[in-house]
């Protein structure tokens, strides 16, 4: 089990710094640094939404410039696979961030 808390920190401040529209690459790479080569955890996750109805995995692809897979359109017991793919793509693109910090 890893650092539950530090993951709650970690998201608090990047949606509220999304929320302000400030949030940038540079903005994010501060914001991750402090965590770099830590066992920050996902399990800490409050499952926060930006204000537009994002969330962590969304905003963190999006500021580091990587393309964010199409929300599928329907809903998630007409399709759950499709649910699915784009949430496993989604978070590989987000790991793809957290491992540039070394996160564990």
């Amino acid at each position: 089990m890893g650092w539950n808390e530090g993951f709650t920190i970690f998201e608090r401040n990047v949606i509220s710094s999304y929320d302000l529209g400030r949030l940038d690459k540079e903005l994010l790479k501060v914001l991750m640094e402090p965590y770099r080569n830590t066992d920050i955890d996902s399990g800490g996750m409050e499952g926060l939404m930006s204000k537009d109805g994002k969330g962590i995995d969304q905003i963190v692809v999006e500021a580091w410039g990587l393309n964010v897979p199409k929300r599928p359109v329907c809903k998630y017991e007409d399709n759950p696979s499709a649910w699915d793919d784009y949430h496993e793509e989604l978070s590989g693109k987000f790991r793809d961030v957290a491992d540039y910090f070394e996160w564990k």
